[in-house]
């Protein structure tokens, strides 16, 4: 009686431990990354910044009147929709509809966006960190009304949209 006693005590503690051990596992998740590997993530979003204004640049130098469509597709596959970590997001006629805003994040960025401020969060999605963050667009170039036959002819400083990036945090 004594042993099966010992047993019984021994697997409730087992079972106890093993209980805990999970929990814990799974409640770390939950938990945001380190500074530290946000910092990496910020700087990777600065890198990112950089080289998609150079290809956006690059885009609005080659696009003319004669090759509009053409500039609207090259810009439409760089910042195509299986892509979620960078989207190029405005209200104000966008070039397709799921160039919308698509989550709280978004809408929040392109609100702050049309009154010429940046946005920057570290939210998890979908169970895993992202640093990410908006970049205020506005009709800068005169290519810009070019595609977006709604804007004047620019430039002209008003705010039209938000580059959204993500980054994934290591943790």
């Amino acid at each position: 009686m004594r042993l099966r006693k010992l047993v019984s005590f021994g697997i409730f503690v087992l079972v106890l431990v093993i209980g805990v051990g999970f929990t814990s596992i799974a409640r770390g998740y939950d938990y945001p990354p380190p500074p530290q590997q946000v910092a990496i993530a910020q700087q990777t979003s600065d890198l990112m910044l950089n080289t998609l204004f150079a290809a956006l640049t690059q885009e609005f130098d080659e696009t003319t009147p004669d090759n509009v469509e053409q500039g609207k597709q090259s810009i439409s596959l760089i910042f195509n929709d299986h892509n979620k970590d960078m989207r190029l997001v405005g209200t104000i006629n966008p070039l397709r509809e799921n160039d919308r805003p698509r989550d709280n994040f978004e809408r929040q960025a392109n609100a702050l966006a049309l009154a010429g401020q940046a946005y920057t969060s570290v939210q998890q999605v979908d169970d895993k960190w992202y640093y990410r963050r908006s970049i205020p667009l506005s009709n800068f170039r005169a290519e810009c009304a070019l595609c977006h036959v709604n804007l004047p002819t620019g430039p002209t400083s008003d705010w039209v949209g938000a580059l959204m990036l993500r980054v994934p945090v290591k943790r």
